[in-house]
């Protein structure tokens, strides 16, 4: 057994120059995992304890996602990782999706619902950065009831906190309204609506909170293709959620949700050339995290309240982000500016703007286009989503005199066409040559001695092993390895010679136990072979 123990070490670490048995008295008994559906790295931030998190899966298929021992004990790997299975009679189909949310909490951290919609078995791999709940992060919300079939018993009305040019989000959910999930299925008992804001101080803040930076691909409520869109100014923008104690997501209302954005003084109605007033339409939007579609929906009203001020009103009749936001059409296509230079590589970055006819900057959704780019001969930058009728260039400028502009040819903004700009004059100092990679490629092969009988895979301990690696004794992340998965007993790895890693393994993704340090890689080749006697006991007989 403590040959096979060493042998199953060094197939993880094939690519080590010794392999100690630091599994003295450790019997292998793998239990085949479920294949992950979905994997979620979190963010953690500073000071939150990974040990007061709470994982919770909810949703109408709730009960179908599983661990990867087909478990429902969810919880965080110590880097942050979580691996959602499906049961194994489960496969998800356009048709026939799995739809289920994803809910971390902590004493530490705003808590964070995540929508997953499934259509397929392949997996899916999510990003999400928890927020710390301290310096007054929390959502605004407020409790209310309904009742088990989902009726909400009360009138609920959350408000978004006063904050100076920010404008204050009111929503209001009537009494009496049914209240159903994306299923259709009623969400009942003890509701709570939660309120998140979108600071829109000014339209570049505003952008950098919205899908799409500013650029809206929208379509109407009955299906028809708006064109892209860019936001001009907005007026108040809302994420709104309600959900039961059994973090079940309400998304569609029988009676309409009531939402108000307090109108800033100085906001200017970019289709009147003045400031707001009383009567004004202003565009209505929705995203859905889910499908990552925009939405034009029925546009709300500039009206007076009882104090007299300026505020937004418009009704809606499902939960999502919603955004009151005068816009424009620009165009999907636009020119590419290739470059002819001096470069064959190293180019350095310059400094690059997009300039109109008069030499002004250009501005796309609140916005200057400026940015810094390399220009090795050949290669390329394309423009977009430019209004229509704009004429553009353009300009970069000398790395040792900002007064030294260089300009490309004019070319329309609408145009798909590729423009080159000649930057031969341009003085030749290219960067300095990248350190030689000194990473290769170390092949690691399990080689059993069974002749023509072959393996029998129902006597291997394991099926898949999984694996991470980093430099010895460091904090840095752990970095997966390949996996390695019978029947192709063979994988290879990137990494350096001569260096030394820590790795953890095991045969399941997030049960990584088995810890394995101070190992030098030596060799770019590391075949292991099984003597026959070694191998008879996984043959076929």
């Amino acid at each position: 057994m403590k040959r096979i123990l060493s042998i199953l070490c060094v197939l993880v670490v094939g690519m080590l120059d010794a392999c100690q048995n630091p599994l003295e008295n450790f019997e292998l008994k793998f239990k085949d995992p479920l294949a992950v559906a979905v994997q979620i790295k979190y963010t953690i931030p500073t000071g939150l304890s990974l040990d007061k998190l709470t994982i919770k899966v909810a949703g109408p298929d709730a009960e179908k996602v599983v661990t990867t021992l087909n478990t429902r004990k969810f919880k965080l790997t110590s880097d942050g990782k979580l691996f959602l299975c499906l049961q194994p009679s489960v496969t998800p189909s356009a048709t026939a999706p799995l739809r289920f949310n994803v809910v971390a909490l902590s004493p530490e951290s705003v808590d964070h619902i995540q929508e997953i919609k499934l259509e397929n078995s392949n997996q899916r791999n999510l990003t999400i950065t928890l927020v710390s709940n301290k310096n007054n992060a929390e959502p605004a919300h407020e409790s209310f009831k309904g009742t088990e079939s989902g009726t909400v018993q009360n009138t609920a009305t959350v408000k978004t906190k006063a904050e100076p040019s920010v404008s204050q989000a009111t929503v209001t959910v009537p009494q009496g309204s049914e209240v159903k999930d994306v299923a259709g299925q009623p969400v009942g008992g003890a509701l709570t609506v939660t309120a998140d804001p979108v600071d829109n101080s000014n339209t570049s803040r505003a952008v950098s909170e919205l899908p799409g930076h500013g650029i809206i691909n929208a379509s109407t409520s009955e299906g028809g293709f708006l064109g892209n869109q860019q936001v001009l100014s907005v007026a108040g923008g809302v994420r709104i959620t309600v959900y039961n104690d059994e973090y079940q997501l309400a998304k569609t209302f029988s009676k309409p949700i009531q939402i108000a954005f307090a109108i800033k003084p100085q906001m200017m109605n970019p289709n009147a050339g003045r400031l707001v007033q009383a009567g004004d339409q202003i565009p209505l939007f929705s995203f859905d995290e889910i499908t990552n579609k925009w939405t034009r929906e029925e546009a709300g009203k500039v009206q007076r309240n009882a104090s007299g001020e300026l505020e937004y009103v418009a009704e809606i009749k499902h939960l999502s982000l919603w955004v009151a936001a005068f816009t424009e059409e620009v165009c999907d296509q636009g020119p590419t500016f290739k470059f002819v230079s001096n470069y064959a590589d190293r180019s350095p970055g310059y400094r690059c703007e997009v300039i109109d006819q008069a030499g002004n900057l250009v501005i796309r959704a609140g916005e200057t286009i400026s940015f810094t780019g390399t220009i090795n001969n050949g290669s390329s930058t394309r423009i977009t989503n430019l209004k229509k009728g704009l004429k553009i260039r353009l300009r970069l400028y000398d790395n040792n005199d900002n007064n030294k502009v260089y300009l490309s040819p004019e070319i329309d903004g609408c145009s798909n066409t590729e423009v080159p700009f000649d930057l031969k004059s341009v003085v030749y100092k290219p960067v300095a040559p990248a350190a030689p990679d000194k990473r290769q490629n170390v092949t690691i092969t399990l080689n059993f001695k069974c002749g023509s009988k072959g393996i029998n895979p129902d006597k291997l301990p394991f099926k898949v092993l999984y694996a991470q690696f980093r430099a010895a004794g460091s904090q840095d992340e752990w970095k997966d390895l390949p996996t390695l998965r019978w029947p192709a007993l063979s994988t290879t790895v990137f990494v350096e010679l001569n260096k030394v890693y820590d790795l953890r393994w095991g045969s399941i993704p997030d049960r990584l136990d088995i810890e394995i340090k101070d190992y030098k890689v030596t060799s770019t080749s590391w075949p292991i072979d099984l003597t026959e006697s070694e191998s008879k006991q996984y043959c076929n007989p």
